[in-house]
Order: C-alpha cells, then sequence, then structure tokens
C-alpha cells in the first residue's frame, strides 16, 4: 500500500512539476524546430549552390576538352601540310 501511494505521489509531483516548466518545455521545442528548420534550409542552400558549382565546373572542363581537340586537329592538319609540301619539293629536286 505504501509503494503506490508512493507511485500515485511521484507521479503527481511529476505532473505539477511537468505544468510548472511547460512554458519553458514549449520554448524548447520551438528553438529546437527553429533549428532544424534552419539547418533543413542550410543543406538546401549548399546542395543547390554545389550543383550550381559542378555545372559550371563540367562546363569548363567540356570547353577545354572541346578547344583541347581543336587544336589536336589543327596541329595535325598543319603536321600534314608541311609533310605534303616537303614530299613535294623532295619531288621537285629529284626530278631537277
Amino acid at each position: 500500500m505504501e509503494t503506490k501511494e508512493q507511485n500515485n505521489g511521484f507521479f503527481e509531483v511529476f505532473i505539477s512539476k511537468l505544468k510548472e516548466q511547460s512554458f519553458v518545455i514549449v520554448l524548447m521545442l520551438v528553438g529546437l524546430y527553429f533549428q532544424n528548420s534552419t539547418f533543413n534550409e542550410r543543406i538546401t542552400y549548399h546542395k543547390s549552390l554545389e550543383e550550381k558549382q559542378q555545372e559550371h565546373i563540367n562546363k569548363l572542363i567540356e570547353d577545354e576538352r572541346n578547344r583541347l581537340l581543336q587544336r589536336e586537329k589543327y596541329l595535325i592538319d598543319q603536321r600534314d601540310k608541311f609533310v605534303d609540301e616537303v614530299m613535294i619539293e623532295l619531288k621537285n629536286r629529284n626530278q631537277k
């Protein structure tokens, strides 16, 4: 019987303390909610920023790749042109 009264008394004390502290608890919950929403907004912002930066990096890489391919083609064409000119000159010398 004593333990039942102690449990009942503990429960009543707990409820009364909970009522006294309910405003603080509500404030803490609001603070946690605000922190969570701010944190989620920051995560979303940083993810979008990272995606934009990655797109920009990919574009730069692709542009550089295309530029280098064009440069390689130009140099190969120049080499071929030079080789053709040298071959023609050698033929002309041999014919003389």
